[in-house]
């Protein structure tokens, strides 16, 4: 007990300052995360997998659907899934919120704004599943197949994920 008090007193010795005078400093506080390089060759790249499905809604309108499934910033098992999907006869692609459970491989994919829900189970390359309107009054069957897209489709796919819908929903 003698001893741990005699270190106590010897360290508040050394911080004993008798000029008392304050002195300023700068301390530069960053909030900048590090940005996910898109361009990265596949053999380093942080993509687990980008897939371009094509198929159909109610077996009568042709849709596609873009899955882009990363491995997550923090390590471990996690993952970051983005996706989008499009009616064929249209130009513009709709962004959606994906909940999985992976190991089931099941998939909740939530569009913008809630203007509909498809619950999508996925076997092999397919995704089978229903579309459901907000207010639940509208299901259609959904079917898709992976489809083959090259190195300059799934950059054009990324463009349009990240730079135009992502950003615009998290821009201020």
């Amino acid at each position: 007990m003698k001893k741990l008090l005699i270190v106590c007193v010897i360290l508040s010795l050394g911080f004993k300052n008798k000029d008392a005078s304050i002195t300023t400093s700068e301390v530069m506080v960053t909030t900048e995360h590090p940005q996910l390089d898109f361009n990265k060759t596949s053999a380093t790249s942080q993509f687990i997998r980008t897939t371009l499905y094509r198929g159909t809604l109610n077996e009568t309108v042709n849709i596609s659907l873009y899955l882009n499934e990363q491995e997550h910033p923090c390590g471990g098992n996690l993952t970051i899934l983005s996706a989008m999907y499009k009616y064929d006869d249209q130009d513009k692609w709709l962004l959606l919120s994906v909940t999985t459970d992976a190991l089931k491989k099941k998939y909740c994919l939530v569009e913008d704004y809630f203007t509909g829900v498809l619950f999508l189970e996925e076997n092999g390359s397919h995704f089978n599943g229903t579309w459901i309107s907000p207010n639940a009054k509208k299901q259609f069957k959904i079917e898709l197949e992976t489809v083959p897209a090259d190195k300059s489709s799934i950059e054009k796919l990324d463009e349009i994920l990240f730079d135009d819908l992502l950003y615009h929903k998290n821009d201020c």
